[in-house]
């Protein structure tokens, strides 16, 4: 093969001959190796993707996927957030799975247990060619640069820099049922760098209290040695950072039936290993529950773990600018904890930054670059944002920015929450915003302040005229938050406001929507 990359270049002979191949392919220039041109690869068609849009459901998604070459079916079957937690986008996560060289079903955090179980029904259809080996790690990032990011820490799930916890501020005025934490960690003598519209990954910790007890209930010392995929740790290190407890595995279940001493738990693990559509109406949502319902069944600790999933990454839109905050990341993090059937549940990342991380200790993070959610390179072009709850974050780091820059263009948020006196986040800050003609405007919606509710998308329709006005003088539009029913309540919104005030049928006005996106001034950062 004709080699194409000088041989000082940084990388090692597997990645140097898989990058030669690579670009060969691309350029038409693959050779046999007696140097005579080989037949040139096939090129694959490229096909449309309706189905990458994360408001909508998997089922619809997979039958727009229908009939399509499995690698397409596969990507269908993601979360469609191009995310970046499983360390790919949607598309190479599911070619490289489709190819065989990416083992792991489960990384794809968004789509959760659904998106894993569609997987391995796609490939007992479709099963990935058995010779595939593991492709260079070269491609593995999703970063800009993927060398660089294998060069430096903080910029790759796979190597994480350390960060200090500063504070953990809460954001409600007195009673709340939503919780929300500032969280302030310091980036000092890390190098990590972002801009705002990035996120940042981070890898939490199970609860310590929880990783007691799983020992206690196993009788394994936390001390005790074990192998876990391959890699030696202890027990109690395992369980705290390396496994997910949250969510019991079909192969959990099974070891379970395998180590039942009473056969009516045997037979009911082996029918929830078979059909996890019945795990919920046994009442389990976690990995404790399983252990605590089904007695007896101690599985060896080592197996045990090995059965559970690997604990994945939580990613974050940043909440500050580097201009405004130097060696500094802030993040917007609501506290997940609910009550269900006499035991309490707890988010794991979300608590591990409010309950069980000292201030001054140390957490890995990373850097997971924005893909197409970033302020206007020109900054006299208006900006519209649209947040509410958690979802206000990466708002809050766009007009920090461009306070600090001194950028001209006009800035409007709609920002949500359900009670004003509780849960109006950043308040103060916001308001000082508005004093000093910073924040253009800003609409909000409180949704339980009144007896009919009032959402974002309601005080979007109240100003249609504003708003039409401000993109037509080329304003950019952005929304963040939840992906399933406020992102595509705002996305309906918007194109009835553009069907009103520009006079245009749905099908003009959906178009006119989609040509936003296209330009990059309709831009979405939703979960």
């Amino acid at each position: 093969m004709m080699a194409l990359l000088p041989e000082n270049a940084p990388f090692s002979p597997p990645q140097r001959a898989w990058l030669n191949g690579f670009f060969a392919g691309l350029m038409g220039l693959e050779q046999t190796r007696d140097g005579t041109p080989a037949a040139a690869a096939p090129v694959e068609e490229e096909i449309d993707t309706p189905w990458h849009d994360p408001a909508m459901a998997l089922a619809e998604r997979m039958k727009l996927a229908e009939g399509k070459p499995v690698k397409w079916q596969l990507m269908a079957a993601m979360g469609q957030l191009d995310c970046g937690q499983c360390g790919y986008l949607c598309e190479p996560y599911a070619a490289q799975i489709a190819s065989g060289a990416e083992k792991d079903l489960n990384k794809c955090v968004p789509g959760g247990k659904a998106t894993a179980k569609t997987i391995r029904l796609l490939l007992e259809k479709s099963p990935p060619p058995a010779s595939a080996g593991q492709t260079p790690a070269l491609e593995r990032p999703t970063g800009q640069n993927a060398a660089e990011s294998r060069a430096s820490a903080g910029v790759s799930r796979d190597r994480p820099a350390m960060a200090k916890l500063l504070a953990a501020t809460a954001l409600n005025a007195g009673e709340t049922d939503k919780p929300v934490n500032n969280i302030a960690l310091s980036l000092a003598g890390t190098g990590i760098r972002y801009q705002p519209g990035d996120s940042l990954g981070v890898w939490p910790a199970n609860n310590p209290d929880e990783v007691e007890l799983i020992l206690s209930i196993l009788k394994t010392k936390g001390s005790k040695s074990i192998t876990l995929h391959g890699v030696a740790a202890n027990a109690r290190d395992a369980l705290t950072g390396r496994v997910n407890l949250r969510e019991p595995t079909a192969e959990l279940f099974a070891l379970m039936a395998d180590h039942a001493h009473l056969e009516f738990e045997s037979v009911r693990l082996a029918m929830l290993a078979q059909n996890d559509e019945l795990v919920a109406d046994y009442g389990i949502h976690d990995v404790f529950d399983v252990l605590v319902k089904f007695r007896s069944a101690r599985p060896p600790i080592g197996p045990f773990l090995n059965a559970l999933a690997p604990l994945q990454p939580r990613l974050y839109s940043i909440a500050s600018s580097l201009r405004a905050h130097p060696d500094e990341v802030h993040l917007t993090v609501g506290v997940v904890r609910y009550d269900l059937n006499g035991r309490g549940y707890h988010g794991v990342a979300s608590n591990f930054f409010a309950e069980h991380l000292a201030e001054g200790r140390r957490v890995p993070v990373y850097i997971q670059p924005a893909h197409g959610f970033a302020l206007p390179a020109d900054s006299s072009k208006p900006v519209i944002m649209v947040g509410p709850g958690t979802g206000i974050a990466p708002f809050r780091a766009f007009l920090e920015e461009r306070a600090a820059a001194g950028a001209t263009g006009k800035n409007w948020l709609f920002f949500g929450a359900q009670h004003e006196a509780g849960d109006f986040l950043y308040r103060d800050q916001l308001e000082t915003l508005v004093r000093d003609g910073q924040l253009t405007r800003l609409s909000t919606a409180f949704s339980r302040d009144q007896a009919q509710k009032i959402y974002v998308q309601h005080r979007m329709i109240e100003h249609a005229a504003g708003i039409w006005a401000w993109l037509n003088e080329g304003a950019y539009f952005y929304v963040c938050g939840d992906a399933k029913r406020m992102a595509a309540d705002v996305d309906a919104a918007l194109k009835e406001i553009v069907g009103e005030q520009g006079r245009m049928d749905a099908d003009a006005a959906a178009a006119f929507v989609k040509q936003l996106a296209k330009d990059g001034r309709y831009c979405r950062d939703v979960y």
